[in-house]
């Protein structure tokens, strides 16, 4: 597989990614800061530990 069709894979799956996230919440995800997505990470792995 070539850089560019590896590339193209990429940028499908973050595409995909993109849609199904703005169906399920809508476009308000896209408004947090990475310091919030920092904090949902953490206490996403914090409820998993207990």
């Amino acid at each position: 597989m070539s850089t560019i069709e590896q590339y193209d894979q990429v940028i499908q799956q973050c595409e995909d990614i993109f849609l199904k996230k703005t169906k399920d919440y809508g476009t308000s995800w896209r408004v947090l800061r990475g310091i919030s997505i920092v904090d949902q990470i953490y206490i996403k792995a914090y409820r998993i530990r207990t």
